[in-house]
């Protein structure tokens, strides 16, 4: 099987189909994992699959424990404080490395840019930028929001501009007062917020503020900035929030989109996985875990095909098993997107604070989920 992209999904899903005895190959354009990125939170329902697959050592030992979340107003007045559950906080890059060091170092080939996938005749072929290609029985299509190869599957629809911008970038928590420099804490004000936290056991804080985006700008994703953007974005707000921000020397903007969702996500032997099928935007921190639950359940259905009439009915079963699910995150995501950009005064009863059961998105178990779809199949 290939892999067109070696993220945080396609990572999961070669790793999973490892651990179940398929061959796999991870093809990734870039020549070696970015050293640059943004941070994320790693929630309870990502970490079960990979502790499910031996890296929970290797996480923990990595990844900042994150148990509680503070919300404040611009001010700085504290509007709710609550218990956050099992999540990690991390750079994007050190979740990468450490699920592409337990697939190994012959299943993925760097500096490999797919740019087309032809499902002609036979198996699924995987085009090269270099002019080369390789076929599998079955390519899973997971290079992001921007995917080259998903159109092969189905036409998405085109991006949906959030019409805001996240500025992102890691401080140094030293000297910091500790309410800062452990856990999460978000500042919520008319059009814009901001969002700070731990992603490594060595003081390191992530923050991303989002922000309206510039009028007129044009979509070039993600671009070097010069910090003084998010300090003036920033301006006059709580006096902890200004102490992270000045201490920012290297900022990325990202203007924030995504695509309604959409159908198929396959077509002969071809599968889309994470961004490539369900663009989310951040304001749920769910689209790293979605992906991770991808490849769960996918692996777990792809473990026993047998034949191309059987890998059609299993990736018919992959996609009926997570639509429902990320349907409803991305619009979930959206909707609390719209909720923060739109606070005023939190004091106030402005609902930007959760008060949502969300223990069906953090308690969902894609192990679980993967072997019980894969015994269905096996039953009928």
């Amino acid at each position: 099987m290939a892999v067109v992209g070696g993220g945080i999904g396609g990572a999961t899903v070669a790793l999973a189909l490892e651990r179940h005895g398929v061959d796999v190959a991870v093809y990734e354009r870039r020549d070696s994992v970015p050293p640059v990125g943004s941070g994320l939170g790693l929630a309870g329902n990502g970490y079960r699959v990979l502790e499910d697959l031996g890296l929970g050592p290797a996480l923990d030992g990595t990844g900042a424990p994150l148990a509680t979340m503070r919300m404040l107003s611009a001010d700085g007045t504290e509007v709710a404080h609550y218990d956050t559950g099992r999540l990690l906080g991390m750079r994007r890059a050190d979740l990468i490395r450490i699920v592409l060091d337990g697939v190994g170092p012959s299943v993925v080939h760097h500096g490999r840019e797919c740019v087309a996938v032809e499902v002609d005749t036979g198996p699924p072929v995987v085009r090269f930028g270099d002019g080369s290609c390789a076929a599998a029985d079955v390519v899973v299509v997971a290079d992001g929001l921007r995917s080259r190869c998903a159109p092969v599957v189905a036409a998405p629809p085109a991006l949906r501009p959030a019409g805001t911008s996240a500025l992102r970038g890691f401080v140094s928590a030293d000297g910091l007062p500790e309410h800062l420099a452990t856990g999460q804490n978000a500042w919520l004000g008319p059009d814009r917020h901001l969002l700070c936290y731990p992603v490594d056991r060595h003081g390191t804080l992530n923050f991303a503020a989002f922000v309206p985006r510039p009028a007129g700008s044009a979509d070039e994703w993600s671009f070097r900035v010069d910090p003084e953007v998010v300090r003036d974005a920033y301006a006059g707000w709580d006096d902890d929030a200004g102490a992270i921000l000045d201490r920012a020397s290297e900022v990325y903007r990202y203007d924030l989109a995504d695509r309604d969702p959409f159908a198929p996500w396959t077509r002969a032997g071809v599968v889309l996985l994470g961004d490539a099928a369900h663009p989310m935007l951040p304001h749920m921190g769910q689209g790293a875990n979605q992906a991770i639950e991808d490849g769960a359940i996918l692996a777990a259905l792809l473990a026993e095909a047998e034949g191309a009439a059987d890998v059609t009915e299993r990736l018919a079963t992959y996609e009926a098993t997570r639509k429902p699910r990320t349907d409803r995150i991305q619009r979930q995501s959206r909707r609390n997107g719209e909720r923060f950009s739109r606070a005023r005064d939190l004091t106030s009863g402005d609902d930007s604070a959760p008060t949502e059961d969300l223990s069906w998105v953090y308690g969902y178990d894609a192990p679980a989920a993967g072997r019980a779809a894969a015994a269905r199949l096996r039953a009928s």
